[in-house]
Order: C-alpha cells, then sequence, then structure tokens
C-alpha cells in the first residue's frame, strides 16, 4: 500500500496464486474481488427482475422492492468497498456490506415464496395442486433465490478466516467463530447450488418449447455436469493442483454456455422475417434475454473462488512422487 496526501491508500499488485492455473498480479484479494462482482450483481439482478415483472403490463408495489432494492444495494456496496480498499476502513464497511448482504438474502426468499404460491394450483381446481402445468408457465420459483445467493457470498466474503482453510471466522476483530469448512468450500458449495438452480431453471423454462431443438438440453446436460463436479469439489477437503486445473475448465465452460445461451435467447427474440428491427415486447414476453447469464456468473464466481485457494501438499508430494517413479 501507498500512502497519499489526501489519506488514500492505493492498493498495489501482489502476486496471487491460482492453484493448477498460475500465480498472477491482483490489485485485490478475493475476498475484495468476491464483494465487487456480488455488487455488480445485485445491481444486473435488479434489472432483469424490472424486465421480467413486465410482463404482467405494471410493477406492483411489492414487485418493486427487488426492482429498486438490487441497484441500490449494488451502489451501496461498491461505495464501501471504494471506502474499505482506499480508507482501509475496515469495521464500518464490513457491517455495511454485511447489512446489504443479508437485506439480499431477506428479499431473495421472499421473492421466492411469492413466486412459489403462484406456481401451485388452487384450491378449487381439480386433481393435485403441485402440477407441471401450472409450474412451467408460473413465475419461475427458483429465480429470487438469486438475491439469496449472492447474499451469501457477499456475507461470507466479509467474514476474515484467521487461518486460510481453518473455518475460523473473526467479525471485525470482536467475534470469533468455527465453521465445519473452510471459506473455500463454503464459497465452492454456494457455486455449485447455483448452478444447480442455474439448471433447474433452465429446464422448467425451456419446458415451454417441449425442448423440440436437440440444443436446447444444452444448459441441462452441462449445467448437471457443473453443479456434480462443483459439489464434488466443495464435498472433498482436500484439493490437488490438478483438482482445481479441472476445476478451471468447467467453470469456463459455464461461462460459454451462458454467453451462448445469451446468443441464442437475443436470436430468438428478434423478429422474424425482412421486417427485422428490436421489438421490446418480443424481448419481454419471449425468452429471458439475461437468464442465460446466470450460468456465465456461476463461472465467475468459482474462478474467483480460485484466487488463493488452499491446495493440500501432502497430495501435491504424493503425486510429484508418483509422477517421478512412473518417468
Amino acid at each position: 500500500m501507498q500512502s497519499l496526501k489526501t489519506g488514500w491508500k492505493v492498493p498495489k499488485a501482489k502476486e496471487v496464486p491460482i492453484p493448477g492455473i498460475g500465480v498472477f498480479q491482483f490489485p485485490l484479494g478475493r475476498d475484495e474481488l468476491m464483494i465487487l462482482l456480488v455488487a455488480f450483481n445485485m445491481i444486473a439482478i435488479g434489472f432483469e427482475t424490472y424486465l421480467a415483472h413486465l410482463i404482467s403490463g405494471g410493477i406492483k408495489p411489492s414487485e418493486a422492492i427487488p426492482v429498486f432494492f438490487g441497484p441500490i444495494a449494488g451502489i451501496i456496496v461498491i461505495i464501501a468497498l471504494f471506502v474499505r480498499v482506499m480508507f482501509d476502513k475496515q469495521t464500518i464497511t464490513t457491517l455495511v456490506i454485511l447489512g446489504m448482504s443479508a437485506l439480499s438474502v431477506v428479499v431473495g426468499i421472499l421473492g421466492a415464496s411469492f413466486h412459489w404460491e403462484r406456481g401451485i394450483a388452487p384450491a378449487f381446481v381439480e386433481g393435485s395442486r403441485l402440477r407441471w402445468d401450472w409450474l412451467i408457465h408460473a413465475p419461475p420459483a427458483l429465480a429470487p433465490l438469486a438475491f439469496a445467493g449472492i447474499g451469501l457470498m457477499g456475507i461470507l466474503s466479509v467474514l476474515k478466516e484467521t487461518e486460510p482453510g481453518s473455518g475460523c471466522f473473526e467479525f471485525t476483530g470482536i467475534l470469533r467463530f468455527n465453521t465445519p469448512l473452510s471459506k473455500t468450500r463454503q464459497l465452492l458449495w454456494l457455486v455449485g447450488l447455483g448452478i444447480g438452480a442455474a439448471t433447474i431453471s433452465a429446464f422448467i423454462d425451456h419446458s415451454r418449447t417441449d425442448f423440440s431443438n436437440f440444443f436446447i438440453w444444452t444448459p441441462t446436460v452441462l449445467g448437471i455436469f457443473g453443479t456434480v463436479v462443483t459439489l464434488l469439489m466443495a464435498i472433498y477437503e482436500r484439493h490437488t493442483t490438478s483438482d482445481y486445473f479441472i476445476f478451471f475448465w468447467v467453470m469456463i465452460l459455464m461461462i460459454i454456455v451462458g454467453v451462448l445461451g445469451l446468443g441464442f435467447h437475443i436470436n430468438a427474440d428478434l423478429p422474424e422475417g425482412p421486417q427485422g428491427g428490436i421489438n421490446t415486447e418480443r424481448f419481454i414476453r419471449n425468452a429471458p434475454v439475461m437468464a442465460p447469464l446466470l450460468f456465465a456468473n456461476m463461472g465467475i464466481l468459482g474462478l474467483i473462488t480460485m484466487v488463493g485457494a488452499e491446495v493440500d501438499q501432502d497430495d501435491e508430494q504424493t503425486e510429484d512422487n508418483d509422477s517421478n517413479t512412473s518417468s
């Protein structure tokens, strides 16, 4: 850090290892990168919620909560992160980021409950109240949980792990508590569950098309693959550089799935025929433009999780010995 006369502390680039990939220069650590992405996600999810709620023709007061909360909370978190990095104000910024993240969790859970209620058939409808035809045409039940997942990421990122891999966290130097999992494994759980939620949402959303095209199965199949790989990383306590090398390319695959999905959704929303142009109504009511980016987002979160992640040295030594023996 280099102090300026203004009191700012300009972060200097530090060597940060990414297991299985190499050592890179970053001015920010994993926690700061994660908080920054959390902030941008809050803003993006708020905008996506705005587009989704326009389907009903207008936004009700209750539906406006996530629309306004997302951008406001995201901007507040960005400001708090700036103060945290440039002025080294740890306590106050921790409380601010923690508060916005906790509110994000609440907004996500409440939104999911409202969506789930809309997906259940009313009592006067014959048969089971939980029906597939109602579920696929109702507001996506898992979509609001994006707020909850991002909120949990923010909470976890702002807490300091006393020793890398220990699972012992410290809150503003006052409170210290132990958890059964290290921060890296907890982040891996959140990334894995996020990919799983994106996969289920894609499957339900694409069910409206009766999977008329083979390529429509792509996010479901690759999403299941990404979920399994990430959750296995979260379950196993020890990781080698080879594990992270595989995980890195799986996350790159998730990013590719998200970007390609964005392109396909935009293509589906463009008017057919020679008239061309952009029809706003089609973008609102047809394929959700930003939905595929959840895969890309989870991929980026997974890559950030790798920054400075712990590697089991005993397993690394065993692999090196086996390699030398075979050669």
